[in-house]
């Protein structure tokens, strides 16, 4: 399904930094870092061992546990404000005859897509505040199934039929987005990067962000962390590397 597909992705990722030296550890667990002026010690769990090590710089990717991060290192870093927000999609079975299609919801001007899903169709999504303190147990909601569905049956009467016992799966992820009032639909998507210190920066947090934009964050954090690093041999380009392995 869609998910082994993203999972495809992930792992050809993974091995295309090991080809170029990088040390993958998983499964592994962030314990906590001291920033230097040059340095930053670190520690984290593998194998049931905790283990240590220094660093020249940090990067914080933990998505929706940034913050969480940020707390167990010292001193505190600079952090943003954010405000996590569940997205829920439905499979049902498909597939529409062709095209990718918008649809604005009546009752609260969204957009919800759906489109051609591994022979099926994939219906999203959904904008909830998530208030669980664990970004690990977020799963769709029903109201959010049921929206969804009437998003579809309003605009394609042929699923009228099709209730929650016809969906194929369900699953939620959370968008961390800026805090601030009113909806979140009214926020911004962009990328937002936290360098400290500003200046020869030892840790960035990157918050926000979309997983298509993966390659042109990676290399925007890369020329912040430029003055921190020392001169390095280019092993290959991003812009030249293709997504997956031929």
């Amino acid at each position: 399904d869609g998910q082994t597909d993203d999972a495809k992705l992930t792992s050809a990722v993974i091995r295309s930094a090991q080809s170029l030296g990088a040390e993958i550890i998983v499964p592994g667990r962030f314990v906590y870092a001291e920033r230097g002026s040059d340095k930053i010690d670190f520690e984290y769990e593998a194998d049931g061992k905790i283990i240590t090590g220094q660093a020249r710089v940090m990067v914080n990717a933990a998505g929706p546990w940034v913050n969480r991060v940020c707390n167990n290192i010292s001193p505190a870093p600079l952090r943003e404000n954010i405000e996590l927000i569940r997205g829920t999609h439905i499979v049902v079975p498909g597939p529409l005859k062709s095209g990718i299609y918008y649809m604005e919801v009546p009752e609260d001007g969204r957009a919800v897509f759906v489109m051609p899903w591994a022979g099926r169709l994939l219906v999203g999504t959904t904008e909830e505040p998530f208030v669980d303190e664990d970004p690990g147990k977020v799963k769709p909601t029903e109201n959010e199934i049921h929206y969804l569905l009437r998003v579809l049956s309003r605009y394609f009467p042929e699923f009228r039929n099709i209730g929650v016992d016809g969906i194929l799966s369900s699953f939620a992820g959370l968008r961390v987005l800026p805090g601030g009032q009113g909806r979140a639909f009214n926020r911004s998507r962009e990328t937002i990067l936290v360098s400290d210190p500003q200046h020869n920066p030892r840790l960035i947090s990157i918050y926000g962000g979309k997983l298509t934009t993966y390659r042109s964050t990676a290399e925007k954090v890369m020329s912040r962390l430029a003055a921190s690093l020392p001169q390095a041999r280019v092993r290959a380009s991003t812009r030249d590397l293709p997504l997956l392995p031929e």
